[in-house]
């Protein structure tokens, strides 16, 4: 396997003009995903607020556990192609289309079949799920599963055609509509209205997108590309979907069983201070995850520029976590206390310890997209294997003797082991000479 984004042992890196080729693509796209971030979370966080106002714990208990349900179930398929998108997308020319649509169909199979098995075994998940029996309620959580994995994914096939630009317009529309739909649905709605107002608005992003991808962006992107296109083979893209779906199976768990798990276990009224919490923190670990995201792209497209690229990703990106961590540490009551003083009073050292979080992931992230670019997804799945092992062992034993809390030294003690094999491991990368490395056929066929 060729290793790319490396160059000669101790060649000189020199320094790096802010306009040079292949930065402004890395920027852009990851700004773009940055910009929604900050977006969705100002309205997400509204949309919390006015649950919070609008309905009761109980009902915002409720809600949260069925959006996380559906997040974890539309992610077994959607969160792990994600990193194939980014990695195949922008090198497949003619056959994007084809890529696209496959996944697009494979993946509403597979989550919809998930989404039945979870319904049939409703009992078993704790009455914070017992709003779902029932014919229609079970259509209605089916078809949202289907369509958040949908959107999940265009939102990667966007990233991947070097149009992430679209991603905030998409997601700002549906943070609104649902925000004006909770609000409305709150009188004739109270108990499944948080859920329901999430549900009906995907339609408004997903549908509009899901026209723009296949039918303007897609065919201009074959277009652009044909000549230039390295089409993975079928043994190329299983080797990577073998490790890389296996990494994400793991992280899949971290992000989205541990809220499961949570509201399986306490009340409806704690679910609603951990689930507006890890909402949060979540929000602000995906300022990594944008960052990485666009330099897996542009790893894909050039994979000589990789080292140089990795440096600027890291900067950047510490530069814009770090007073935006310490923003959250130190003012985790004052944010929390906007939802009312019970969820400043439950959930402030939690939201500490995800802000403690946040930073470890700028290295972890970074790792994980360089290792997608140069296709050596093997050694992720064993990382997120460990992470994945390390947090929810801990969450189980430390939720009942400390409460929310546990959940959150949980998470650092996972991340704080894979920062550090990551740190050691990005090394060679950054101190790489890319003006002395080839590019390869492929980023590491």
């Amino acid at each position: 396997m060729a290793d790319t984004g490396t160059a000669r042992p101790g060649a000189p890196a020199g320094p790096v003009p802010a306009g040079a080729p292949g930065r402004a693509p890395l920027l852009r796209n990851a700004y773009a995903l940055m910009v929604n971030t900050g977006v969705s979370a100002v309205l997400g966080l509204g949309f919390w607020v006015a649950a919070a106002r609008y309905y009761s714990e109980e009902a915002v208990g409720h809600g949260s556990a069925a959006i996380a349900a559906m997040k974890l179930l539309a992610g077994l398929t959607a969160v792990t192609l994600m990193g194939a998108l980014a990695r195949f997308v922008p090198v497949s020319g003619a056959a994007t289309g084809t890529l696209v649509r496959r996944t697009y169909a494979g993946s509403a199979l597979l989550v919809a079949a998930a989404a039945g098995v979870f319904l049939l075994t409703l009992d078993l998940w704790g009455p914070a799920y017992s709003f779902l029996h029932g014919p229609l309620p079970a259509a209605g959580f089916l078809l949202a599963v289907v369509a958040w994995a949908l959107l999940t994914l265009q939102d990667g096939v966007l990233t991947g055609l070097r149009s992430a630009v679209w991603v905030p317009v998409g997601n700002t529309a549906f943070s609104l509509v649902k925000l004006v739909l909770l609000v409305v649905l709150a009188g004739t709605v109270p108990v499944a209205g948080v859920f329901v107002s999430w549900a009906v608005a995907i339609a408004v992003s997903v549908v509009p997108l899901g026209w723009l991808v296949l039918r303007r962006l897609v065919p201009r992107h074959e277009r652009e590309t044909r000549a230039t296109a390295r089409p993975p083979t079928l043994r190329e893209l299983g080797r990577f979907l073998a490790g890389d779906c296996t990494g994400a199976l793991f992280s899949l768990a971290v992000v989205y069983l541990v809220p499961v798990i949570v509201a399986a276990q306490v009340s409806p009224a704690d679910n609603a201070y951990f689930y507006v919490t890890i909402t949060i923190g979540g929000t602000v670990n995906l300022l990594a995850v944008n960052m990485g995201a666009s330099l897996t792209v542009e790893g894909a497209h050039d994979p000589a520029r990789l080292g140089r690229n990795t440096r600027a990703a890291l900067l950047r990106t510490a530069r814009i976590m770090v007073p935006v961590c310490a923003v959250l540490f130190f003012g985790a009551p004052y944010i929390l206390g906007v939802f009312g003083a019970e969820y400043a009073g439950a959930a402030t050292g939690l939201l500490r310890w995800y802000a403690v979080g946040a930073l470890l992931r700028v290295v972890t992230e970074v790792y994980f997209s360089v290792e997608r670019a140069r296709s050596r997804t093997s050694g992720l799945a064993w990382l997120q294997g460990v992470f994945c092992v390390v947090m929810l062992g801990l969450t189980l034993l430390l939720l009942p003797p400390a409460g929310l809390v546990g959940a959150g030294v949980a998470e650092v003690a996972g991340l704080a082991v894979v920062a550090l094999v990551a740190a050691v491991r990005l090394v060679p990368v950054v101190r790489a000479a890319p003006e002395g490395a080839a590019p390869t056929g492929g980023g590491g066929r």
